[in-house]
C-alpha cells in the first residue's frame, strides 16, 4: 500500500543555468552574418547543466512579464551543456542559428509598442536553414543526444529541435 509520506524514489534532477559568453558572442556573429533582424529584443543566453532533459537539446523562450520586469530580457535561449560540448562548431552555428528564427518581434501598431512571440518552425521561416545547411543537420543533433543518453529509437524520434 502506498503511503503519502514516502518520498518518490525518483529524485528530480538538479540543473544548473549559467549565462554564457560564448553563446552570446556566437549569436551576435550568426545575427550579422545571417542579417537576421531581431531589434529591439534583449535575449539572455544559457547553458544548462547537465542537460534540459534528454529529449530535449535547447529551446527559445519568451520570458513572462515578471521575468522581464525583473531581468529586462523578451527571450531566454537554453542549450543543453552536453550536447553542447560535443557539437563542433558548424553544428553549433546551424543550433543557434535555428533557435534565433524562433524569435519575433512584431510592432503593435495600435499600441505603438512591441510585442515579442514566438516564430512556431515553419517553412518559410526555416527555409534558409534548410537551403544553406539542408535536412542532415536535425539528424546529427539526434544521432549526438542518442550516443550521449542512449536512447531508444522511439526516444530518439521524440527528441524536440
Amino acid at each position: 500500500m502506498f503511503e503519502f509520506n514516502e518520498q518518490s524514489q525518483k529524485e528530480p534532477k538538479k540543473r544548473e543555468y549559467e549565462e554564457s559568453e560564448e553563446l552570446k558572442l556566437l549569436a551576435e556573429k550568426i545575427i550579422t552574418q545571417e542579417k537576421i533582424d531581431i531589434r529591439p529584443a534583449k535575449v539572455a543566453y544559457l547553458i544548462v547543466s547537465p542537460n534540459i532533459s534528454k529529449t530535449v537539446p535547447g529551446k527559445t523562450l519568451k520570458t513572462s512579464p515578471e521575468f522581464k520586469f525583473f531581468s529586462g530580457y523578451d527571450y531566454v535561449i537554453e542549450i543543453s551543456a552536453d550536447l553542447w560540448a560535443a557539437l563542433d562548431d558548424a553544428d553549433r552555428y546551424i543550433f543557434i542559428h535555428h533557435q534565433l528564427l524562433h524569435i519575433l518581434p512584431v510592432m503593435n501598431e495600435k499600441k505603438g509598442d512591441w510585442d515579442f512571440k514566438l516564430r512556431k518552425p515553419d517553412f518559410i521561416a526555416f527555409k534558409s536553414i534548410l537551403d544553406k545547411y539542408g535536412p542532415d543537420w536535425k539528424q546529427k543533433i539526434k544521432l549526438s543526444l542518442s550516443s550521449l543518453h542512449g536512447l531508444t529509437p522511439a526516444q530518439e524520434d521524440s527528441v524536440k529541435i
